[in-house]
């Protein structure tokens, strides 16, 4: 699952109103506001419990998903698609069956109401839910499009075989754009100065590639000719490494911004709980420089795998190489986020 979105969109929450707890005595309003940042406080730790719940509920399956290219490629190497089929069907149904065990999973998920927080329609437990049903339902159907595929490399039928690759690609692909655009949902839920933002601007370059990496994949199989392949991963990685240098600087003053913040809460209740919400955000936040550390790695590979391709024809093992740096990033990120998510709840 992608965390990402819901903790870079929940690092906001620190705008949440402190009242007296960051500022001069204000009397009435002072007085008003008691207990805000408290409350505030206990929904910001229960919404992150929440989002540790989700991340249960739906990881074991993303882990399974990530297994099924490798075990493609092991099991269509040689050429033996008979015994390919045998072999890569069963990877196929235990991946199958932990997304119907997700789906299990969530559904019985509750969706709380944090109404200090004053979240976004957006990244409310009920729209976040609803959102990775769809995510859900999208894999199940990427996951459809290999048997046809398989049943035609078994039969010798290659024009068959053809027409089902395309429709496999072409699934994957409407998931990265779907993931991409979704991306661009939740950035503009953040300000615009927050380091947020920059991550959400990775992870539409991170769906955009890995759409490219696809279509370089079916023209390699159906033996066409990628011209443009080496200048559009160099255009991303271009784009990417903007964005990681931006985001970077944001993490810089973001974390001067929320340390000023906590030297100006007061010692009473009040201030505390603003001063707990202030060092989490600040620690979390801070874990945007391992994020856009590895973005760094991953725009490196795209580098790479761009002067590869430049110097000699385009084939499978050359994109396997950076579809390994794909996967492998996401499951990083997703590390991060979740670490994010486990210091926002006070489990870290």
């Amino acid at each position: 699952m992608n965390v990402l979105k819901l903790w870079a969109a929940g690092l906001c929450l620190v705008s949440v109103p402190l009242g007296g707890a960051v500022a001069a005595d204000r009397g009435d309003a002072k007085v008003a506001a008691a207990g805000e940042a408290e409350t505030a406080h206990r929904e910001f730790v229960a919404y992150g419990e929440w989002v540790l719940a989700l991340d249960r509920a739906v990881t074991p399956a993303m882990n399974e998903v990530r297994t099924l290219s490798p075990e493609w490629q092991a099991a269509t190497r040689g050429g033996n698609f008979v015994a390919a089929e045998a072999r890569f069907l069963p990877v196929l149904t235990k991946a199958k069956r932990a997304i119907a065990d997700a789906r299990q999973k969530l559904a019985v998920l509750p969706s709380p109401d944090f109404p200090t927080l004053e979240l976004a329609p957006e990244i409310q437990p009920a729209a976040v839910k609803a959102e990775m049903a769809r995510t859900l339902d999208q894999l199940d159907a990427v996951l459809d499009s290999f048997p046809p595929v398989l049943r035609a490399l078994a039969r010798k039928d290659m024009k068959a075989a053809e027409t089902a690759m395309t429709q496999m690609v072409g699934s994957a692909k409407t998931l990265f754009r779907a993931q991409e655009t979704l991306a661009g949902v939740w950035m503009a839920t953040l300000e615009a100065d927050d380091p947020g933002r920059e991550a959400m601007k990775f992870e539409q370059l991170f769906f955009r590639s890995a759409s490219r990496l696809m279509t370089a994949t079916e023209h390699v199989s159906l033996r066409r000719r990628d011209p443009v392949f080496a200048a559009d991963m160099l255009r991303i990685a271009d784009d990417m490494d903007k964005v990681i240098a931006t985001g970077n600087a944001s993490v810089e003053t973001g974390q001067a911004k929320l340390m000023a913040l906590t030297l100006e809460t007061g010692a009473d209740a009040e201030g505390r709980s603003a001063k707990a919400i202030l060092t989490k955000s600040h620690s979390a936040m801070g874990m945007y420089r391992d994020s856009f550390a590895i973005a760094g790695r991953y725009s490196a590979a795209l580098r790479t795998a761009a002067r590869r391709a430049s110097q000699a024809p385009l084939t499978l093992d050359h994109l396997n190489t950076v579809m390994l740096a794909l996967r492998a990033t996401r499951v990083e990120l997703d590390a991060v986020h979740t670490r994010q998510a486990e210091v926002m709840a006070g489990t870290r």
